[in-house]
């Protein structure tokens, strides 16, 4: 492949998915923000955008409806960037983009840059939004050293970072070893709250320090993703479920699961499995017990051999004949992906780690905090993410109703833990009270 994209290409075998998933209410948005120790300058970060650009072909795309599939074309438009909007996790379309499946806002200090997931994850929006901090900070007059931690503009762009790596890593299985089951998940509860208002998003950071919990970590034998995901089900469980845990399904933890280690991918497009961890509100609700779950459930899951087989089942579906040479209208009505292996009956909240954001030093003077965020809905309304920046990690909650209960809950256990936590929040389900 050559060191550019083909004026127009396929999506990823995991992006093809979600413009079939949008509607009205969700289209599978994250965030990558970071909080800056000065205001921030727009007319920099604007040029800072049009140049990180250049070295990100696959983000300079603008999505196309096919015959068969939606596709990805070249975008020559130019990229705006926009004054933050009071909602969190506005609808991104074509016409307030230009076309592009990202959108980049500001407001005072803030630089916040939302995705449409069909054209990244996690990992792969953060190198570019690495990128696009660190040139801005540079048209600003700052020195930064890149340290080998940023994909700079001018830097030589590694094919791999442009291959649909589910395709790469495609093997033929026998029909019995497809995971069909195993991605499909079974009934979950659902976080039940009085919706927002005018769609609005509540969204809570906790600051802690990484080296700390940590510690604690080692003591209790399990990773951070382990505890924080525990805690996360107990959480839910004191606040919703406890008076009459017999009556409602089990909690399904959503923890999405970065496939770059397995399989020595440099891919900036979607590369990303998920685990479920099911747990029995009757007999699992002990923190000790939780962890294990989730110890045993990612164990299982981040199997190669399994992950493989998840690869297989997947890409298979995209290869049938028969569902290749179908309409793309036809497509949405038998696909339905969204309810098979993402649906709304299938999870009760997601978690995602998305682990270190590793920054040059020199932009330490410069970055006070950087969120990674999961946008919700009435459908999926509650998301759990974090990112560790410079020691720091920030563990951020967002909803799409107005109690905070589970997050005061969450709040205490690390309290209760010895874990310092300070708190930040946009307090819309203050300032937009029902």
């Amino acid at each position: 492949m050559a060191q550019r994209l083909a004026k127009w290409h396929r999506l990823d075998n995991s992006a093809k998915i979600y413009p079939m998933m949008v509607n009205k209410q969700n289209q599978n948005l994250f965030r990558i923000a970071y909080e800056m120790q000065q205001p921030v300058d727009p007319t920099l970060l604007q040029q800072a955008l049009e140049l990180t650009l250049t070295r990100f072909p696959s983000f300079k795309v603008k999505l196309m409806k096919g015959i068969f599939w939606y596709y990805f074309d070249t975008n020559d438009m130019k990229p705006k960037i926009h004054a933050m909007d009071d909602v969190a996790y506005a609808k991104i379309t074509h016409n307030n983009c230009n076309g592009y499946p990202f959108r980049v806002n500001w407001f005072r200090n803030m630089v916040a840059v939302d995705f449409f997931h069909a054209v990244t994850d996690g990992a792969g929006a953060n190198e570019f939004v690495k990128s696009l901090i660190y040139t801005y900070l540079n048209l600003a007059g700052h020195n930064i050293y890149p340290d080998c931690k940023i994909k700079t503009v001018g830097s030589p762009i590694d094919p791999k970072e442009l291959e649909d790596s589910f395709v790469a890593n495609y093997r033929k299985v026998r029909l019995k070893d497809l995971q069909i089951n195993s991605l499909k998940g079974k009934p979950a509860y659902r976080i039940q709250g009085i919706l927002l208002e005018g769609n609005g998003k509540g969204i809570l950071h906790m600051y802690c320090d990484v080296r700390k919990l940590l510690d604690i970590c080692h003591d209790m034998h399990c990773t951070i993703t382990e505890l924080l995901g525990a805690l996360l089900i107990l959480s839910v469980y004191e606040t919703q479920v406890k008076d009459n845990p017999a009556k409602v399904d089990d909690m399904q933890l959503f923890l999405p699961i970065n496939l770059r280690k397995f399989f020595h991918s440099r891919t900036l497009r979607n590369f990303t499995l998920f685990s479920r961890v099911s747990a029995d509100w009757n007999t699992d609700m002990q923190l000790e017990t939780l962890i294990a779950r989730i110890h045993d459930s990612l164990a299982r899951d981040m199997d190669k051999q399994l992950l493989s087989d998840k690869i297989a089942t997947t890409v298979r579906g995209e290869k049938f004949m028969l569902f290749r040479l179908m309409p793309l209208f036809l497509k949405k009505i038998v696909f339905n992906v969204g309810n098979v292996f993402f649906g709304k009956n299938k999870r009760t909240a997601t978690f995602s780690n998305i682990g270190i954001v590793d920054l040059p030093e020199d932009m330490r003077a410069h970055v006070r905090h950087v969120h990674f965020t999961i946008g919700a809905n009435p459908k999926s309304p509650f998301t759990m993410t974090a990112a560790s920046t410079f020691g720091e990690l920030c563990i951020s909650f967002v909803r799409a109703f107005g109690s905070t209960d589970i997050e005061r809950r969450f709040a205490r256990y690390l309290t209760d833990l010895g874990i310092d936590v300070s708190v930040a929040s946009n307090f819309w389900e203050v300032d937009h009270a029902l």
